[in-house]
């Protein structure tokens, strides 16, 4: 089955609305560095993973003859293919943004190049995606590293279930992000309706490791799936559990509602807390 374009939510950064608790503060900062920086990993890789997946849309249009209603990016991006066919594997997509920052139509600044190479399309058995970035910038951070996305198959579900790997670093004008993680995404609702991506929902598992901006090391672990659907820009539900520099951070998506709120506890501290 040819690639379709599909749409992967990426992990939501969250930020402190208010803390009403003032005891061990300084303590639960310097663990929320951890959080937030792991977020901001998170979102990177899966941003570039969004473009990647844009890019593997293009060339499949292009490579049929199909045409584009808009430009890649907002215009931003130059796309080369290769081979230029729809049967050849592996196949390399590469993604020009230039050497200069170009505002694209979600509003982030990219400049550099990722390059895709597949194995085949998204929804066939076996397919590798590995995706690396070159010199690549999304609002002056800089990517590094790469990710892979594995299709398993179906599982006992009867789920398309993806293992996502990811390997890089994040560097901010605050330090560098170190991240390492490993995935599993199952994709339980909307495969079906390949037209309609609105109703793709899946659930995430697995853990990630790397340091902060300050060097401090922490590790990740999802303790029940996070739920994630393309119509929410927030995770829905699900519980992870961060551990840095001695401390532990709780963080509690909720129960299904397409809502910011979450709840966040450190060292027996509990924070009502609003996501971005």
């Amino acid at each position: 089955m040819k690639f379709k374009k599909f749409f992967l939510v990426a992990l939501v950064s969250f930020s402190v609305l208010a803390m009403s608790c003032t005891r061990d503060r300084d303590e639960d900062d310097f663990s929320l560095r951890s959080a937030t920086d792991n977020a901001t990993a998170e979102n990177m890789f899966d941003d570039m993973f969004k473009q990647a997946a844009d890019g593997l849309v293009y060339a499949e249009d292009s490579a049929s003859g199909r045409s584009q209603l808009y430009p890649y990016s907002g215009g931003c991006a130059t796309v080369t293919i290769t081979p230029f066919d729809l049967v050849t594997f592996p196949k390399t997509i590469t993604i020009d943004f230039g050497t200069t920052n170009c505002l694209g139509n979600d509003g982030r600044y990219r400049r550099g190049i990722i390059e895709v190479v597949t194995t085949g399309w998204y929804r066939d058995s076996g397919t590798v995606i590995t995706i690396t970035p070159i010199s690549y910038f999304v609002d002056d951070n800089q990517v590094t590293g790469y990710k892979t996305v594995t299709n398993m198959g179906h599982n006992q579900a009867g789920n398309l279930n993806y293992d996502i790997e990811i390997d890089g670093t994040v560097i901010t004008s605050e330090g560098t992000i170190t991240h390492i993680s490993s995935r599993n995404r199952e994709w339980i609702e909307g495969e079906s309706t390949v037209f309609n991506p609105w109703d793709d929902k899946y659930l995430i598992t697995g853990d990630a490791h790397g340091t902060n901006v300050e060097g401090e090391p922490y590790t990740m672990t999802i303790l029940t799936a996070l739920q994630v659907q393309f119509g929410c820009r927030w995770i829905q539900a699900g519980t992870l559990q961060m551990e840095s520099g001695g401390y532990t951070i709780m963080v509690d998506y909720g129960n299904g509602d397409c809502d910011a709120s979450a709840v966040v506890t450190i060292n027996g501290n509990t924070y009502n807390i609003v996501m971005m």
